[in-house]
């Protein structure tokens, strides 16, 4: 009886699996911005990789894990950043639609890194859009605030591609 129960169990997630597929997303941003510390200034290159879930057509979650161009970032020696966000959006034309992020984010450097730690976190936030260019595949365009606390903040403008599933 046992074994009945786990198969009719078994059948019934596979055929539940293409219903929870149909809201993953993943995608890959590069883009240009400012690193600010208590001792110093620098504009830098940077990117990510992001996964996500849209749970219906407005509300979203997404995890993103992304970095410095690390010639830039010496000063700050910013090795890497894992982001976590509710992801709003709102179509107004049908392929073109807006968005907003509003999450946390925790970033990883070295010695020298926020007074001597090796992580910082902090609330992180921004707006996009994203234009649908073909069937599931769509171009990003945002504006992020990764990290911003006092000893350390990291805002940049990133262009990305997306495809969802």
């Amino acid at each position: 009886m046992k074994l009945k129960n786990k198969l009719v169990l078994l059948s019934t997630s596979l055929f539940a699996l293409p219903t929870l597929a149909q809201g993953l997303y993943a995608g890959a941003s590069i883009g240009y911005g400012n690193q600010q510390s208590i001792v110093n200034d620098a504009s830098t290159g940077t990117g990510y990789l992001m996964a996500g879930y849209r749970f219906n057509d407005n509300i979203g979650a997404e995890y993103r894990f992304g970095g410095v161009d690390s010639h830039d970032s010496y000063i700050n020696d910013l090795r890497s950043y894992s982001s976590l966000y509710v992801r709003g959006s709102y179509e107004i034309d049908p392929g073109f639609e807006v968005y907003g992020l509003a999450g946390f984010t925790n970033a990883k450097g070295g010695d020298v890194f926020s007074n001597g730690s090796r992580n910082i976190s902090s609330p992180s936030f921004g707006l996009g859009a994203r234009y649908e260019i073909a069937d599931d595949l769509g171009l990003n365009a945002e504006y992020v605030s990764v990290i911003s606390k006092h000893e350390y903040s990291l805002s940049a403008v990133y262009f990305g591609i997306d495809y969802r599933f």
